[in-house]
């Protein structure tokens, strides 16, 4: 028997490959002959084909179905899970940041010159005498309130450091991009100066 493979007579392969190597090629195609055979077994399942719709097969009767299938089926079923519902009744809110529910709520106890950002008070009156100088601000909320030299005033640990008949300065720390922690002094004027106006 001759045939030709990839334009090579049979014969000269077996020279070149051996008899080896002819046997190893044939158990490789045969291999592959029964890996694809056991695909196409696979493939079909082992559900039974579904009845056809409409009219049945004329002098077939419905095959029943086995007692013990039919049990072992319900058996094995399980009813439905319950739908899942989150109870939120005594539970934070799961899509609200920690870090700004604890920060808002550190605010919050803070007394409202220490609530305040230094830029936001505006010095409205200086009072002077032999008790010393104190100045009272005024809160964006229009509240007023009294302070002397060392009232902690701003969220950043700031101080009163100097009040003047017309002004006064406050020393606030804070961290800079770097890391390095710093001191700024923050001035507010009595009669601040409108733009324009010499």
């Amino acid at each position: 028997m001759r045939f030709q493979l990839k334009g090579e007579r049979a014969d000269e392969r077996v020279k070149r490959c051996g008899f080896h190597g002819v046997v190893r090629l044939v158990v490789i195609g045969f291999g592959f002959g029964v890996f694809a055979a056991a695909a196409v077994g696979c493939v079909g399942g082992t559900t039974p084909p579904a009845p056809p719709s409409g009219k049945q097969a004329a002098g077939k009767p419905p095959a029943p179905v086995p007692t013990a299938v039919a049990e072992q089926k319900t058996e094995g079923q399980n009813p439905p899970p319950a739908p899942y519902v989150y109870n939120a009744e005594g539970r934070r809110d799961p899509f609200q940041s920690i870090l700004v529910t604890a920060e808002s709520r550190n605010l919050q106890s803070l007394p409202p010159l220490l609530r305040t950002e230094i830029g936001e008070l505006r010095l409205i009156g200086i009072v002077w005498g032999g008790f010393g100088y104190s100045a009272m601000v005024q809160t964006p909320d229009g509240k007023g309130y009294t302070i002397r030299v060392g009232t902690p005033v701003g969220p950043n640990n700031g101080a009163v450091r100097k009040i003047t008949e017309r002004y006064l300065t406050i020393e606030e720390k804070y961290t800079d991009i770097f890391g390095e922690k710093k001191v700024r002094e923050v001035k507010l004027d009595l009669h601040p100066q409108k733009e324009g106006s010499e």
